[in-house]
């Protein structure tokens, strides 16, 4: 990124609700903080949501726009630096981005309800996309809120919130046993602020919907548990961390064997590679830092983590070892030429992200297929396979130039032996390891650096 731009970076922001706006500038006011860079944001005003600014965030300046024509390009949210892996990142509770303005003193406690309709309630029942529900998840909802009250014994009155009138008013009348408030009204604060005040000060927060970044805002703001009644599996959600109570009661099984398997704590200095949608790895910052070389093993076509590692280490040198970017950009060209329709446009975009991988992972990175060796001259990071690690365990773990490994195994079962085998010969290394969030007692790595 260029010592990224000089550390000025401009970035124009989504058209959309409060909570797509929060998630915006969590992700970028922790970018920049980490990288000691400023980012000028343009909040945009241009489609059908508008909002008077009334949140700050550290390092970013927010200007106010209401028409943009044309549209920008080459800024920070075209680069692929943001959009395949800085917009990925999971959402924490901090003290970066917060509102601009001082919260009211609560008079009275309460429970806060917020259900959402409108444009996210889709008619169909198969195929909802992340963030959207069917009329029966509504219903679902709506009525599980019912069934936690009266189950928890919740004395409490109760306030409800929506964008959509309608809505608010139907929950209302399912909830007609409970105590019911009006919370007091705030002078110059719109609806939307008005709404997600009435969250943040409440109790708890009842998410009376499948999915709300509104919600889930008021909860990362005010660091408050949200009660949910449906299983996020989807990274775009899980990538919320909020103390959330799930109702009913869900339980993950338990693992099938004891491991003890050491995790990171809170306190490390970690760097996350990698796209969460797809994959993505913690590796000790200090690693990084150190590294010439990162050594791939990677045999997929899918190279996110190499190539966030190169843009976060960009004097650093990858090298692969089993695969050529090139050979597998052509083997997907000769699939779409023979299955596929749409061939052009297809290709087109190919070669056009290949350009753009060309920049950023170099010449020889992209066209080479190197051989293995065993006599490195540089500090040397492993990206690489259970299997082939410990194939050649001794060699890079008694190699002067070795730093640390992402090292993934398929099934935490099947796998077993090997992770031990590593466990037991690594002493002179620090060992996590982290499981996949969607595929529980599955597939995950070991995040392995020196000491």
């Amino acid at each position: 990124m260029n010592k990224i731009e000089q550390n000025s970076l401009i970035f124009y922001g989504r058209p959309d609700g409060l909570g797509n706006r929060y998630e915006e500038l969590v992700l970028l006011s922790n970018f920049a903080v980490s990288n000691n860079v400023f980012i000028k944001y343009y909040w945009n005003n241009t489609g059908n949501w508008k909002y008077v600014c009334r949140i700050k965030a550290k390092n970013i300046e927010i200007i106010e726009v209401d028409s943009v024509e044309p549209w920008p390009t080459k800024n920070f949210e075209s680069t692929r630096y943001w959009r395949e892996y800085i917009s990925t990142r999971n959402i924490y509770h901090n003290k970066n981005v917060t509102l601009d303005f001082k919260l009211p003193e609560v008079e009275k406690k309460y429970i806060s309800i917020l259900t959402r309709g409108s444009d996210r309630v889709l008619k169909r029942t198969e195929n909802i996309p992340p963030g959207f529900q069917s009329e029966q998840d509504l219903e679902k909802s709506i009525q599980l809120a019912k069934q936690y009250l009266v189950i928890n014994e919740k004395v409490l009155p109760i306030s409800i919130h929506s964008e959509d009138e309608k809505l608010k008013n139907y929950v209302s009348e399912i909830l007609t046993d409970f105590e019911q408030i009006s919370l007091p009204k705030f002078d110059n604060l719109e609806k939307a602020y008005q709404d997600l005040l009435g969250l943040i000060n409440s109790e708890e927060i009842i998410l009376c919907s499948k999915f709300s970044s509104f919600a889930l805002t008021a909860a990362m703001i005010s660091n408050k548990k949200v009660i949910k009644f449906h299983q996020y599996t989807d990274p775009l959600l899980q990538r919320w961390k909020i103390d959330y109570v799930d109702f009913p009661e869900y339980k993950k099984e338990d693992l099938i064997f004891d491991l003890n398997l050491p995790k990171f704590s809170d306190k490390e200095q970690l760097i996350v590679l990698g796209n969460n949608f797809i994959g993505s790895y913690k590796i000790d910052q200090n690693s990084i830092n150190k590294t010439k070389l990162l050594l791939s093993y990677n045999k997929k076509n899918y190279i996110g983590f190499e190539e966030n590692f190169k843009i976060f280490s960009e004097s650093s040198r990858v090298k692969f070892i089993q695969s050529s970017i090139f050979i597998n950009v052509i083997k997907e060209i000769t699939n779409i030429l023979l299955n596929q329709r749409n061939r052009k446009t297809k290709i087109k975009n190919i070669i056009r992200e290949s350009i753009k991988t060309i920049k950023i992972m170099g010449f020889l990175s992209f066209f080479i297929k190197f051989r293995e060796s065993k006599n490195h001259k540089t500090n040397f990071f492993l990206f690489i396979g259970i299997e082939d690690f410990c194939k050649n365990l001794e060699n890079f773990t008694k190699d002067n130039f070795f730093i640390g490994a992402v090292v993934i195994f398929k099934n935490l079962e099947d796998d077993y032996e090997y992770i031990s085998k590593i466990l037991k010969s690594c002493n002179n290394f620090s060992i996590h390891c982290e499981l996949n969030e969607n595929d529980f007692n599955s597939k995950g790595y070991l995040s392995i650096s020196i000491v």
